[in-house]
């Protein structure tokens, strides 16, 4: 019988280690993420900013995009899921707007140094989509853990929570 004990208590133990690892491997994907976002939010102020200077009568095309600069960045800021992914939507859509605008501008169009800058921004687009496919897939397993026998005893007991995942 003691033997049955120790061996309940060594799965609990390491079942327990697996899931605090799995939740730690999300969690540090999530950072890379957020960092991917912020580094691609702070470059589309900049070119918010070199538009703003140029496009003065597009007011509306550039609030949105600032709008939607802040709400990828407020969203992340609160680790907040379905607003990130209504954000990211919101931004996909205003930053396309902004470019089309902006590639009407003969001065604009021209400038290497915002052809680079929009180089960049498509980089970290990049960078951004596979940062998110790997906070889903850290995600989707530690989900998957959580939710199975013995596992799942072990996620209640210690409270953890089915991580949210991005679309």
């Amino acid at each position: 019988m003691p033997a049955i004990a120790a061996l309940a208590v060594a799965a609990a133990v390491l079942i327990r280690r697996g899931l605090l690892r799995l939740d730690q491997g999300t969690r540090e994907a999530w950072d890379a993420l957020a960092t991917q976002l912020g580094k691609r939010e702070e470059l589309m102020t900049r070119i918010i900013e070199l538009c703003g200077r140029l496009m003065h009568e597009e007011p509306e095309t550039l609030e949105r995009a600032r709008m939607a600069t802040l709400a990828v960045l407020a969203a992340t800021s609160r680790a907040d899921i379905s607003a990130l992914a209504a954000a990211e939507e919101q931004h996909r859509a205003a930053t396309g707007d902004l470019l089309t605008v902006a590639g009407s501008y003969p001065q604009l169009a021209s400038s290497t140094s915002f052809a680079a800058l929009v180089a960049r921004v498509d980089e970290l687009d990049a960078r951004v989509a596979a940062r998110r496919e790997q906070y889903n897939a850290a995600a989707s397993l530690l989900n998957l853990r959580c939710a199975t026998f013995p596992h799942r005893l072990a996620a209640q007991a210690l409270g953890f929570r089915p991580a949210g995942l991005l679309p």
